[in-house]
């Protein structure tokens, strides 16, 4: 289903015109008319009887537009949870027993309005904990690291 025909339904629905839609889209009346006529065909179903005035949604129209709405509220939440900034800070332990997992408890009773998803990858190895911050899958990974002739170090890893 076209996210943008469904959003453009919703405009046209609130703003009771095709007019008004599309200045609030910015949008041609054309582009707003063709998205609804395209949703229409792809449902199997008339959306809106048009009048002097406006449009009046049908009766299946009706019935679409609470689901229409939260379509969009999902594809939001879809876009913001791999949206950097939006998504929730995603935190790697080696065991959620740890000392590490137990700060991050800690940290997150501290703040609860942050947003934190704490993993456990299923490779416990330090290289595969560095490719996925590398890659985007996670942002900070706690691990033990061995340095040259030491024994092992806690070092936190992080994007920077």
């Amino acid at each position: 289903m076209d996210i943008d025909a469904v959003r453009t339904v919703l405009a046209v629905a609130d703003a009771g015109q095709f007019q008004e839609a599309a200045v609030d889209l910015r949008i041609s009346q054309q582009a707003v008319s063709k998205r609804v006529a395209n949703l229409e065909r792809s449902l199997g179903v008339t959306l809106f009887t048009r009048t002097a005035r406006g449009v009046r949604l049908t009766v299946d129209g009706q019935a679409f537009l609470p689901h229409a709405r939260e379509l969009l509220r999902a594809a939001e939440r879809a876009a913001a949870s791999v949206r950097p900034g939006d998504r929730a800070l995603r935190v790697d332990v080696l065991n959620r027993r740890s000392a590490p997992a137990e700060a991050l408890h800690r940290f997150y009773r501290a703040h609860p309005g942050i947003d934190l998803d704490v993993v456990t990858l299923p490779d416990a190895n330090v290289e595969a904990a560095i490719e996925a911050v590398h890659a985007g899958e996670i942002d900070a990974s706690f691990r033990a690291v061995p340095l040259l002739g030491c024994g092992p170090v806690f070092r936190p890893l992080g994007r920077g």
